[in-house]
């Protein structure tokens, strides 16, 4: 099982948490690939003093010949009553993970733009953001990303599956049965 940030942030600070308890922490790693908490093994060159120290600090003493793995935090904790007291507080975060989060989640939203500005919206460095008249941005539909992004509505919602066809003719009914119920006008419109 993978290791838990807040579980080892608890562990680390010594904090006596409960079921339900809330623990507040930010990722300050720093790269996007920096995960909040990371197994990290040990180098073929050995260890750094670095690593060591960090191992004997948490884990107490233990010679650098015999140790196979550190776990490296890449989080801190905040203190609820300080978020409370100062909700427009600021902190180390980790940028680059927070930019590839959010452009993963913003993607599906982008299909309905046009090529020139998907390609510019999703960026790596907030410096690097393009700038888009309104033309640009005008709304657009029936272009998607990849195939099978977007649904066609005539071929998969208004045409049946060969399962719907053999269910009305199972019951003894048409299913076009609804356009003898239909004011001829909506007819002309299929």
């Amino acid at each position: 099982m993978s290791r838990q940030a807040h579980m080892e942030l608890a562990i680390n600070e010594g904090l006596n948490v409960n079921l339900g308890d809330v623990i507040y922490y930010v990722n300050n790693g720093d790269r996007a690939s920096h995960g909040d908490v990371q197994k990290i093994n040990q180098p073929k060159k050995g260890w750094t003093e670095e690593h060591i120290k960090k191992y004997t600090n948490t884990y107490g003493e233990k010679s650098s010949e015999s140790m196979d793995s550190i776990i490296q935090l890449n989080c801190y904790r905040i203190d609820p009553l300080e978020l409370e007291s100062n909700p427009n507080m600021t902190g180390e975060y980790n940028i680059q993970r927070a930019i590839v989060t959010f452009n993963k989640r913003v993607e599906p939203l982008l299909v309905v733009f046009k090529e020139e500005v998907r390609d510019g919206l999703l960026i790596k460095n907030p410096e690097d953001r393009p700038f888009f008249t309104k033309d640009q941005c005008e709304l657009i539909n029936g272009l998607p990303i990849k195939d099978g992004d977007q649904d066609d509505i005539q071929k998969d919602l208004m045409t049946m599956e060969k399962g719907e066809e053999d269910f009305w003719k199972n019951v003894g009914i048409n299913y076009d049965y609804i356009y003898d119920l239909a004011d001829e006008k909506w007819i002309e419109h299929i």
